[in-house]
């Protein structure tokens, strides 16, 4: 087989990431019948397949595929450093970082803290993506992630540090009068989040027979915030978050009653660590209020 350059291996790392031609293409700035042009000659030249469609329609790599991606990888991340190094060279942090994470973190935590590392590194980009399902770090969908939980898969080829543990509390709208907080009902989540902590807290309070509930039941905390500043009901929401919000008025509650804490994980790629673009966005968020 002959040497390949990295455009050559781009087109498999597209294909791999993406599992459809037509994103593929996307993210490689041409269109699906290349990217399938490419990846044809590719099979030709070393006599396997490299991909097989599911019934799903998705593109899924064979095992042949699969080593040649882990050398693919590594020449992508040589190339990323290159580039990033010969913008060092200049003492300039360059490149794109993406960082996934929930909504609420997105929109309330990450964007209004964003203009310093922007002032700071006017040749980086950021990418953020508000997503409730976790990107996978390794197929590269995102360069960093935030998590509400310490990942549980990834192993070896990812890391985990905790940035710190978003305490919730209950609020109602400002706009509401204190004595018609009574009134209110609770704003709940779907089943399908009956596994987050807030969730189970609301249910088990909404057990209570003199509790009531609000004609509003929601899948993510932002939609919760929202929803509260329109005084559409009350409920639970990261204190950090909350009470940066001048819509928003906390709810005193009984002593004794025990709140979700929420611990935030950034977890990133082994593979990224010595990027300067990397190194200075992991440095921002450790840096932001999380408690």
């Amino acid at each position: 087989m002959q040497s390949h350059d990295w455009n050559d291996l781009k087109y498999l790392l597209a294909l791999y990431r993406s599992g459809k031609l037509k994103e593929a293409g996307r993210r490689v700035g041409t269109s699906e019948t290349t990217v399938a042009r490419r990846i044809k000659a590719f099979e030709q030249e070393i006599g396997t397949a490299l991909f097989l469609r599911s019934a799903t329609g998705r593109y899924e790599p064979t095992d042949a595929a699969l080593k040649i991606l882990r050398h693919a990888e590594a020449v992508e991340t040589a190339n990323i450093a290159m580039r990033e190094s010969l913008g060092k060279i200049a003492d300039k942090v360059t490149g794109s970082v993406r960082v996934s994470s929930v909504p609420i973190i997105v929109n309330r935590i990450l964007l209004p803290n964003l203009a310093p590392l922007i002032q700071r590194y006017p040749r980086l980009t950021l990418e953020l993506v508000p997503a409730a399902d976790n990107l996978d770090l390794s197929k590269r969908e995102a360069d960093l992630a935030l998590r509400f939980a310490r990942p549980a898969s990834g192993g070896l080829r990812t890391k985990a540090q905790k940035l710190g543990a978003l305490t919730f509390g209950a609020y109602r709208a400002q706009s509401i009068a204190p004595d018609q907080t009574d009134s209110q009902g609770w704003i709940t989540y779907d089943d399908s989040c009956s596994a987050l902590p807030q969730a189970q807290w609301l249910e088990a309070t909404t057990a209570d027979p003199n509790e009531r509930r609000a004609c509003l039941r929601v899948v993510d905390a932002d939609t919760a915030l929202e929803a509260v500043a329109s005084g559409l009901g009350k409920s639970l929401l990261p204190k950090v978050i909350a009470e940066a919000d001048p819509r928003l008025r906390a709810l005193p509650l009984n002593g004794d009653t025990a709140l979700p804490v929420r611990d935030v994980w950034l977890v990133s790629h082994v593979d990224q660590t010595a990027r300067a673009s990397v190194i200075a966005a992991k440095d921002w968020l450790s840096a932001l209020p999380w408690s």
